[in-house]
């Protein structure tokens, strides 16, 4: 008889300690959306708008010893990356983020995303997990982004032997 009452008293806690609150909602959270899709949209059209990063912006280094890039070195690098390859986002999946102090959602989005990256007659898939998180203009503040850019690149340009000559030629001469 214990047990049961004992059972009973804890089962009632678990219930109690279970009920679903109503779900916060962060009002920028649908246009912190449209913003990171709209960039990814400039990575597909080969022009990325540099109105939607703050001007502290922070591209997140997150390859083995790659830095970190401000706003005007990423934008350099998207468009020296969309020069030589196209890139077409064929899935992608939007989450909120949370603030990992309160729990609550703060705004920032995160996505799991497929993109189809494609050099000369080469097309190579890719797949990705990003975060980016935006300050109070809703402009974007840091975006770290985790996928194998080096095997997908090495991949391409090993089906592109002379797109891979002319980029070897180019850091040559900057490296002078």
């Amino acid at each position: 008889m214990k047990n049961t009452l004992f059972c009973a008293a804890i089962a009632a806690c678990l219930l109690t300690a279970c009920t679903t609150a109503p779900i916060e909602t962060n009002t920028g959270y649908e246009q912190n959306v449209a913003s990171m899709k709209a960039m990814f949209d400039g990575f597909q059209n080969k022009s990325v708008d540099e109105a939607l990063f703050a001007e502290d912006f922070v591209d997140v280094g997150t390859g083995f010893e790659e830095v970190d890039r401000g706003k005007t070195e990423a934008m350099q690098q998207w468009k020296m990356m969309t020069a030589v390859m196209d890139a077409d986002l064929v899935k992608a999946i939007y989450l909120p983020g949370i603030d990992t102090t309160t729990m609550a959602m703060d705004g920032s989005v995160r996505y799991y995303g497929e993109w189809e990256m494609t050099m000369g007659e080469a097309t190579q898939s890719l797949m990705a997990y990003g975060s980016m998180e935006f300050n109070d203009a809703g402009e974007i503040r840091n975006f770290a982004h985790y996928a194998d850019w080096t095997a997908t690149f090495g991949a391409l340009l090993a089906e592109n032997p002379e797109i891979a000559a002319r980029l070897a030629q180019r850091a040559a001469r900057s490296e002078k």
